[in-house]
């Protein structure tokens, strides 16, 4: 069985192809850039951007499975324009070019973030779509773009994935949350009493494997995220216990808002990715619980880490690693 990553540079991309090597896959590893090892046995390595056809195309034939993840996302200081490219305007080519080589099951790997922050909880993929960043707009206008390649163009099956936090060793803003407690720097804007919903790499990785070919998940759309959701006071709670920190420092949302767009200006200015932001902030106050029923009814999707032992295992990891991120 052949399978195709693409952003296979990424925290889940990197993941999943380890994961389906592992389970006996070939596979070939699409990015931008290739990485500095050599890739892992079963496992091929191409560079491509997504944007460019004529890069792409020639990884397509004898693919089966084609898993999508490229996307630009936080990357500082992107112009508009490549987020529209990217996660929109490739997408029509992508498809096609995947059916006319014989892809039996094309993988679109979207984001909850197209929800925005649910009105009521848990939501499910029916909850209304109320994007509010560039990402989560331009991760909407992507699904509506799949959704009318399924209506124009079958055979191919088509899936939309909504992942959810995906964390484990090796993701930043994990590491960033679990470092800043365990020093006691960590800033808890709020009561945090608003709902967030991660879900361990392993778990999300074995739910795309499990998915993959299963023709009733042709034209769906599912959410996947993890065994529970709880607050955000809570999941800061869970990093304390891990690391034995303390959250010391309590700010007002609206002070953090207004120093969020402070920083970003000046991020902007200086080129660099700011240590807080109006995005960021949403961690405080979007509300993001989910109901994964239709995933666990279709494919058997049972995700089985919990919160505290998810981060002991990525506290373990940057422990052996050496000192945890200072920003």
């Amino acid at each position: 069985m052949r399978a195709l990553v693409t952003g296979a540079q990424g925290f889940i991309g990197r993941s999943l192809v380890r994961h389906l090597a592992r389970g006996g896959w070939e596979v070939t590893a699409m990015d931008l850039t290739a990485p500095a090892g050599p890739p892992p046995p079963g496992v091929s390595f191409t560079t491509a951007d997504i944007r460019v056809p004529e890069q792409w195309r020639p990884a397509l034939p004898g693919v089966e499975v084609v898993v999508h993840l490229a996307s630009a996302h936080l990357q500082v200081n992107l112009p508009e324009q490549v987020y529209w490219d990217t996660n929109v305007r490739s997408l029509r080519p992508l498809l096609q070019g995947a059916r006319d080589a014989g892809v039996r099951h094309f993988v679109h790997t979207s984001s909850v973030g197209v929800h925005g922050s649910l009105a009521e909880v848990p939501g499910d993929e029916d909850a209304p779509l109320a994007p509010e960043s560039l990402y989560e707009t331009t991760k909407a206008a992507g699904e509506a773009e799949v959704r009318g390649f399924l209506a124009e163009a079958p055979p191919m099956g088509v899936t939309i994935v909504r992942p959810a936090w995906v964390y484990g060793a090796g993701d930043p803003r994990t590491e960033r949350i679990l470092g800043a407690v365990a020093r006691g720097r960590f800033i808890m804007f709020g009561a945090g009493r608003n709902q967030r919903h991660p879900i361990y790499i392993d778990d999300y990785v074995l739910g795309i494997e499990r998915l993959l070919l299963q023709p009733r998940t042709f034209g769906q759309t599912y959410i996947l995220a993890g065994p529970t959701f709880l607050t955000a006071r809570e999941l800061v709670g869970a990093a304390e216990q891990v690391t034995g920190g303390k959250t010391r420092v309590r700010v007002p949302l609206a002070l953090g808002y207004t120093a969020g767009l402070a920083a970003e200006l000046a991020g902007r200015l200086a080129g660099v990715s700011p240590p807080i932001s109006r995005r960021t902030l949403a961690f405080f106050t979007n509300r993001n619980a989910f109901d994964i029923a239709r995933a666990r009814r279709d494919f058997g999707f049972d995700p089985s880490v919990g919160v505290v032992e998810g981060f002991q295992r990525v506290w373990s990891a940057m422990q052996q690693r050496g000192p945890a991120p200072t920003h």
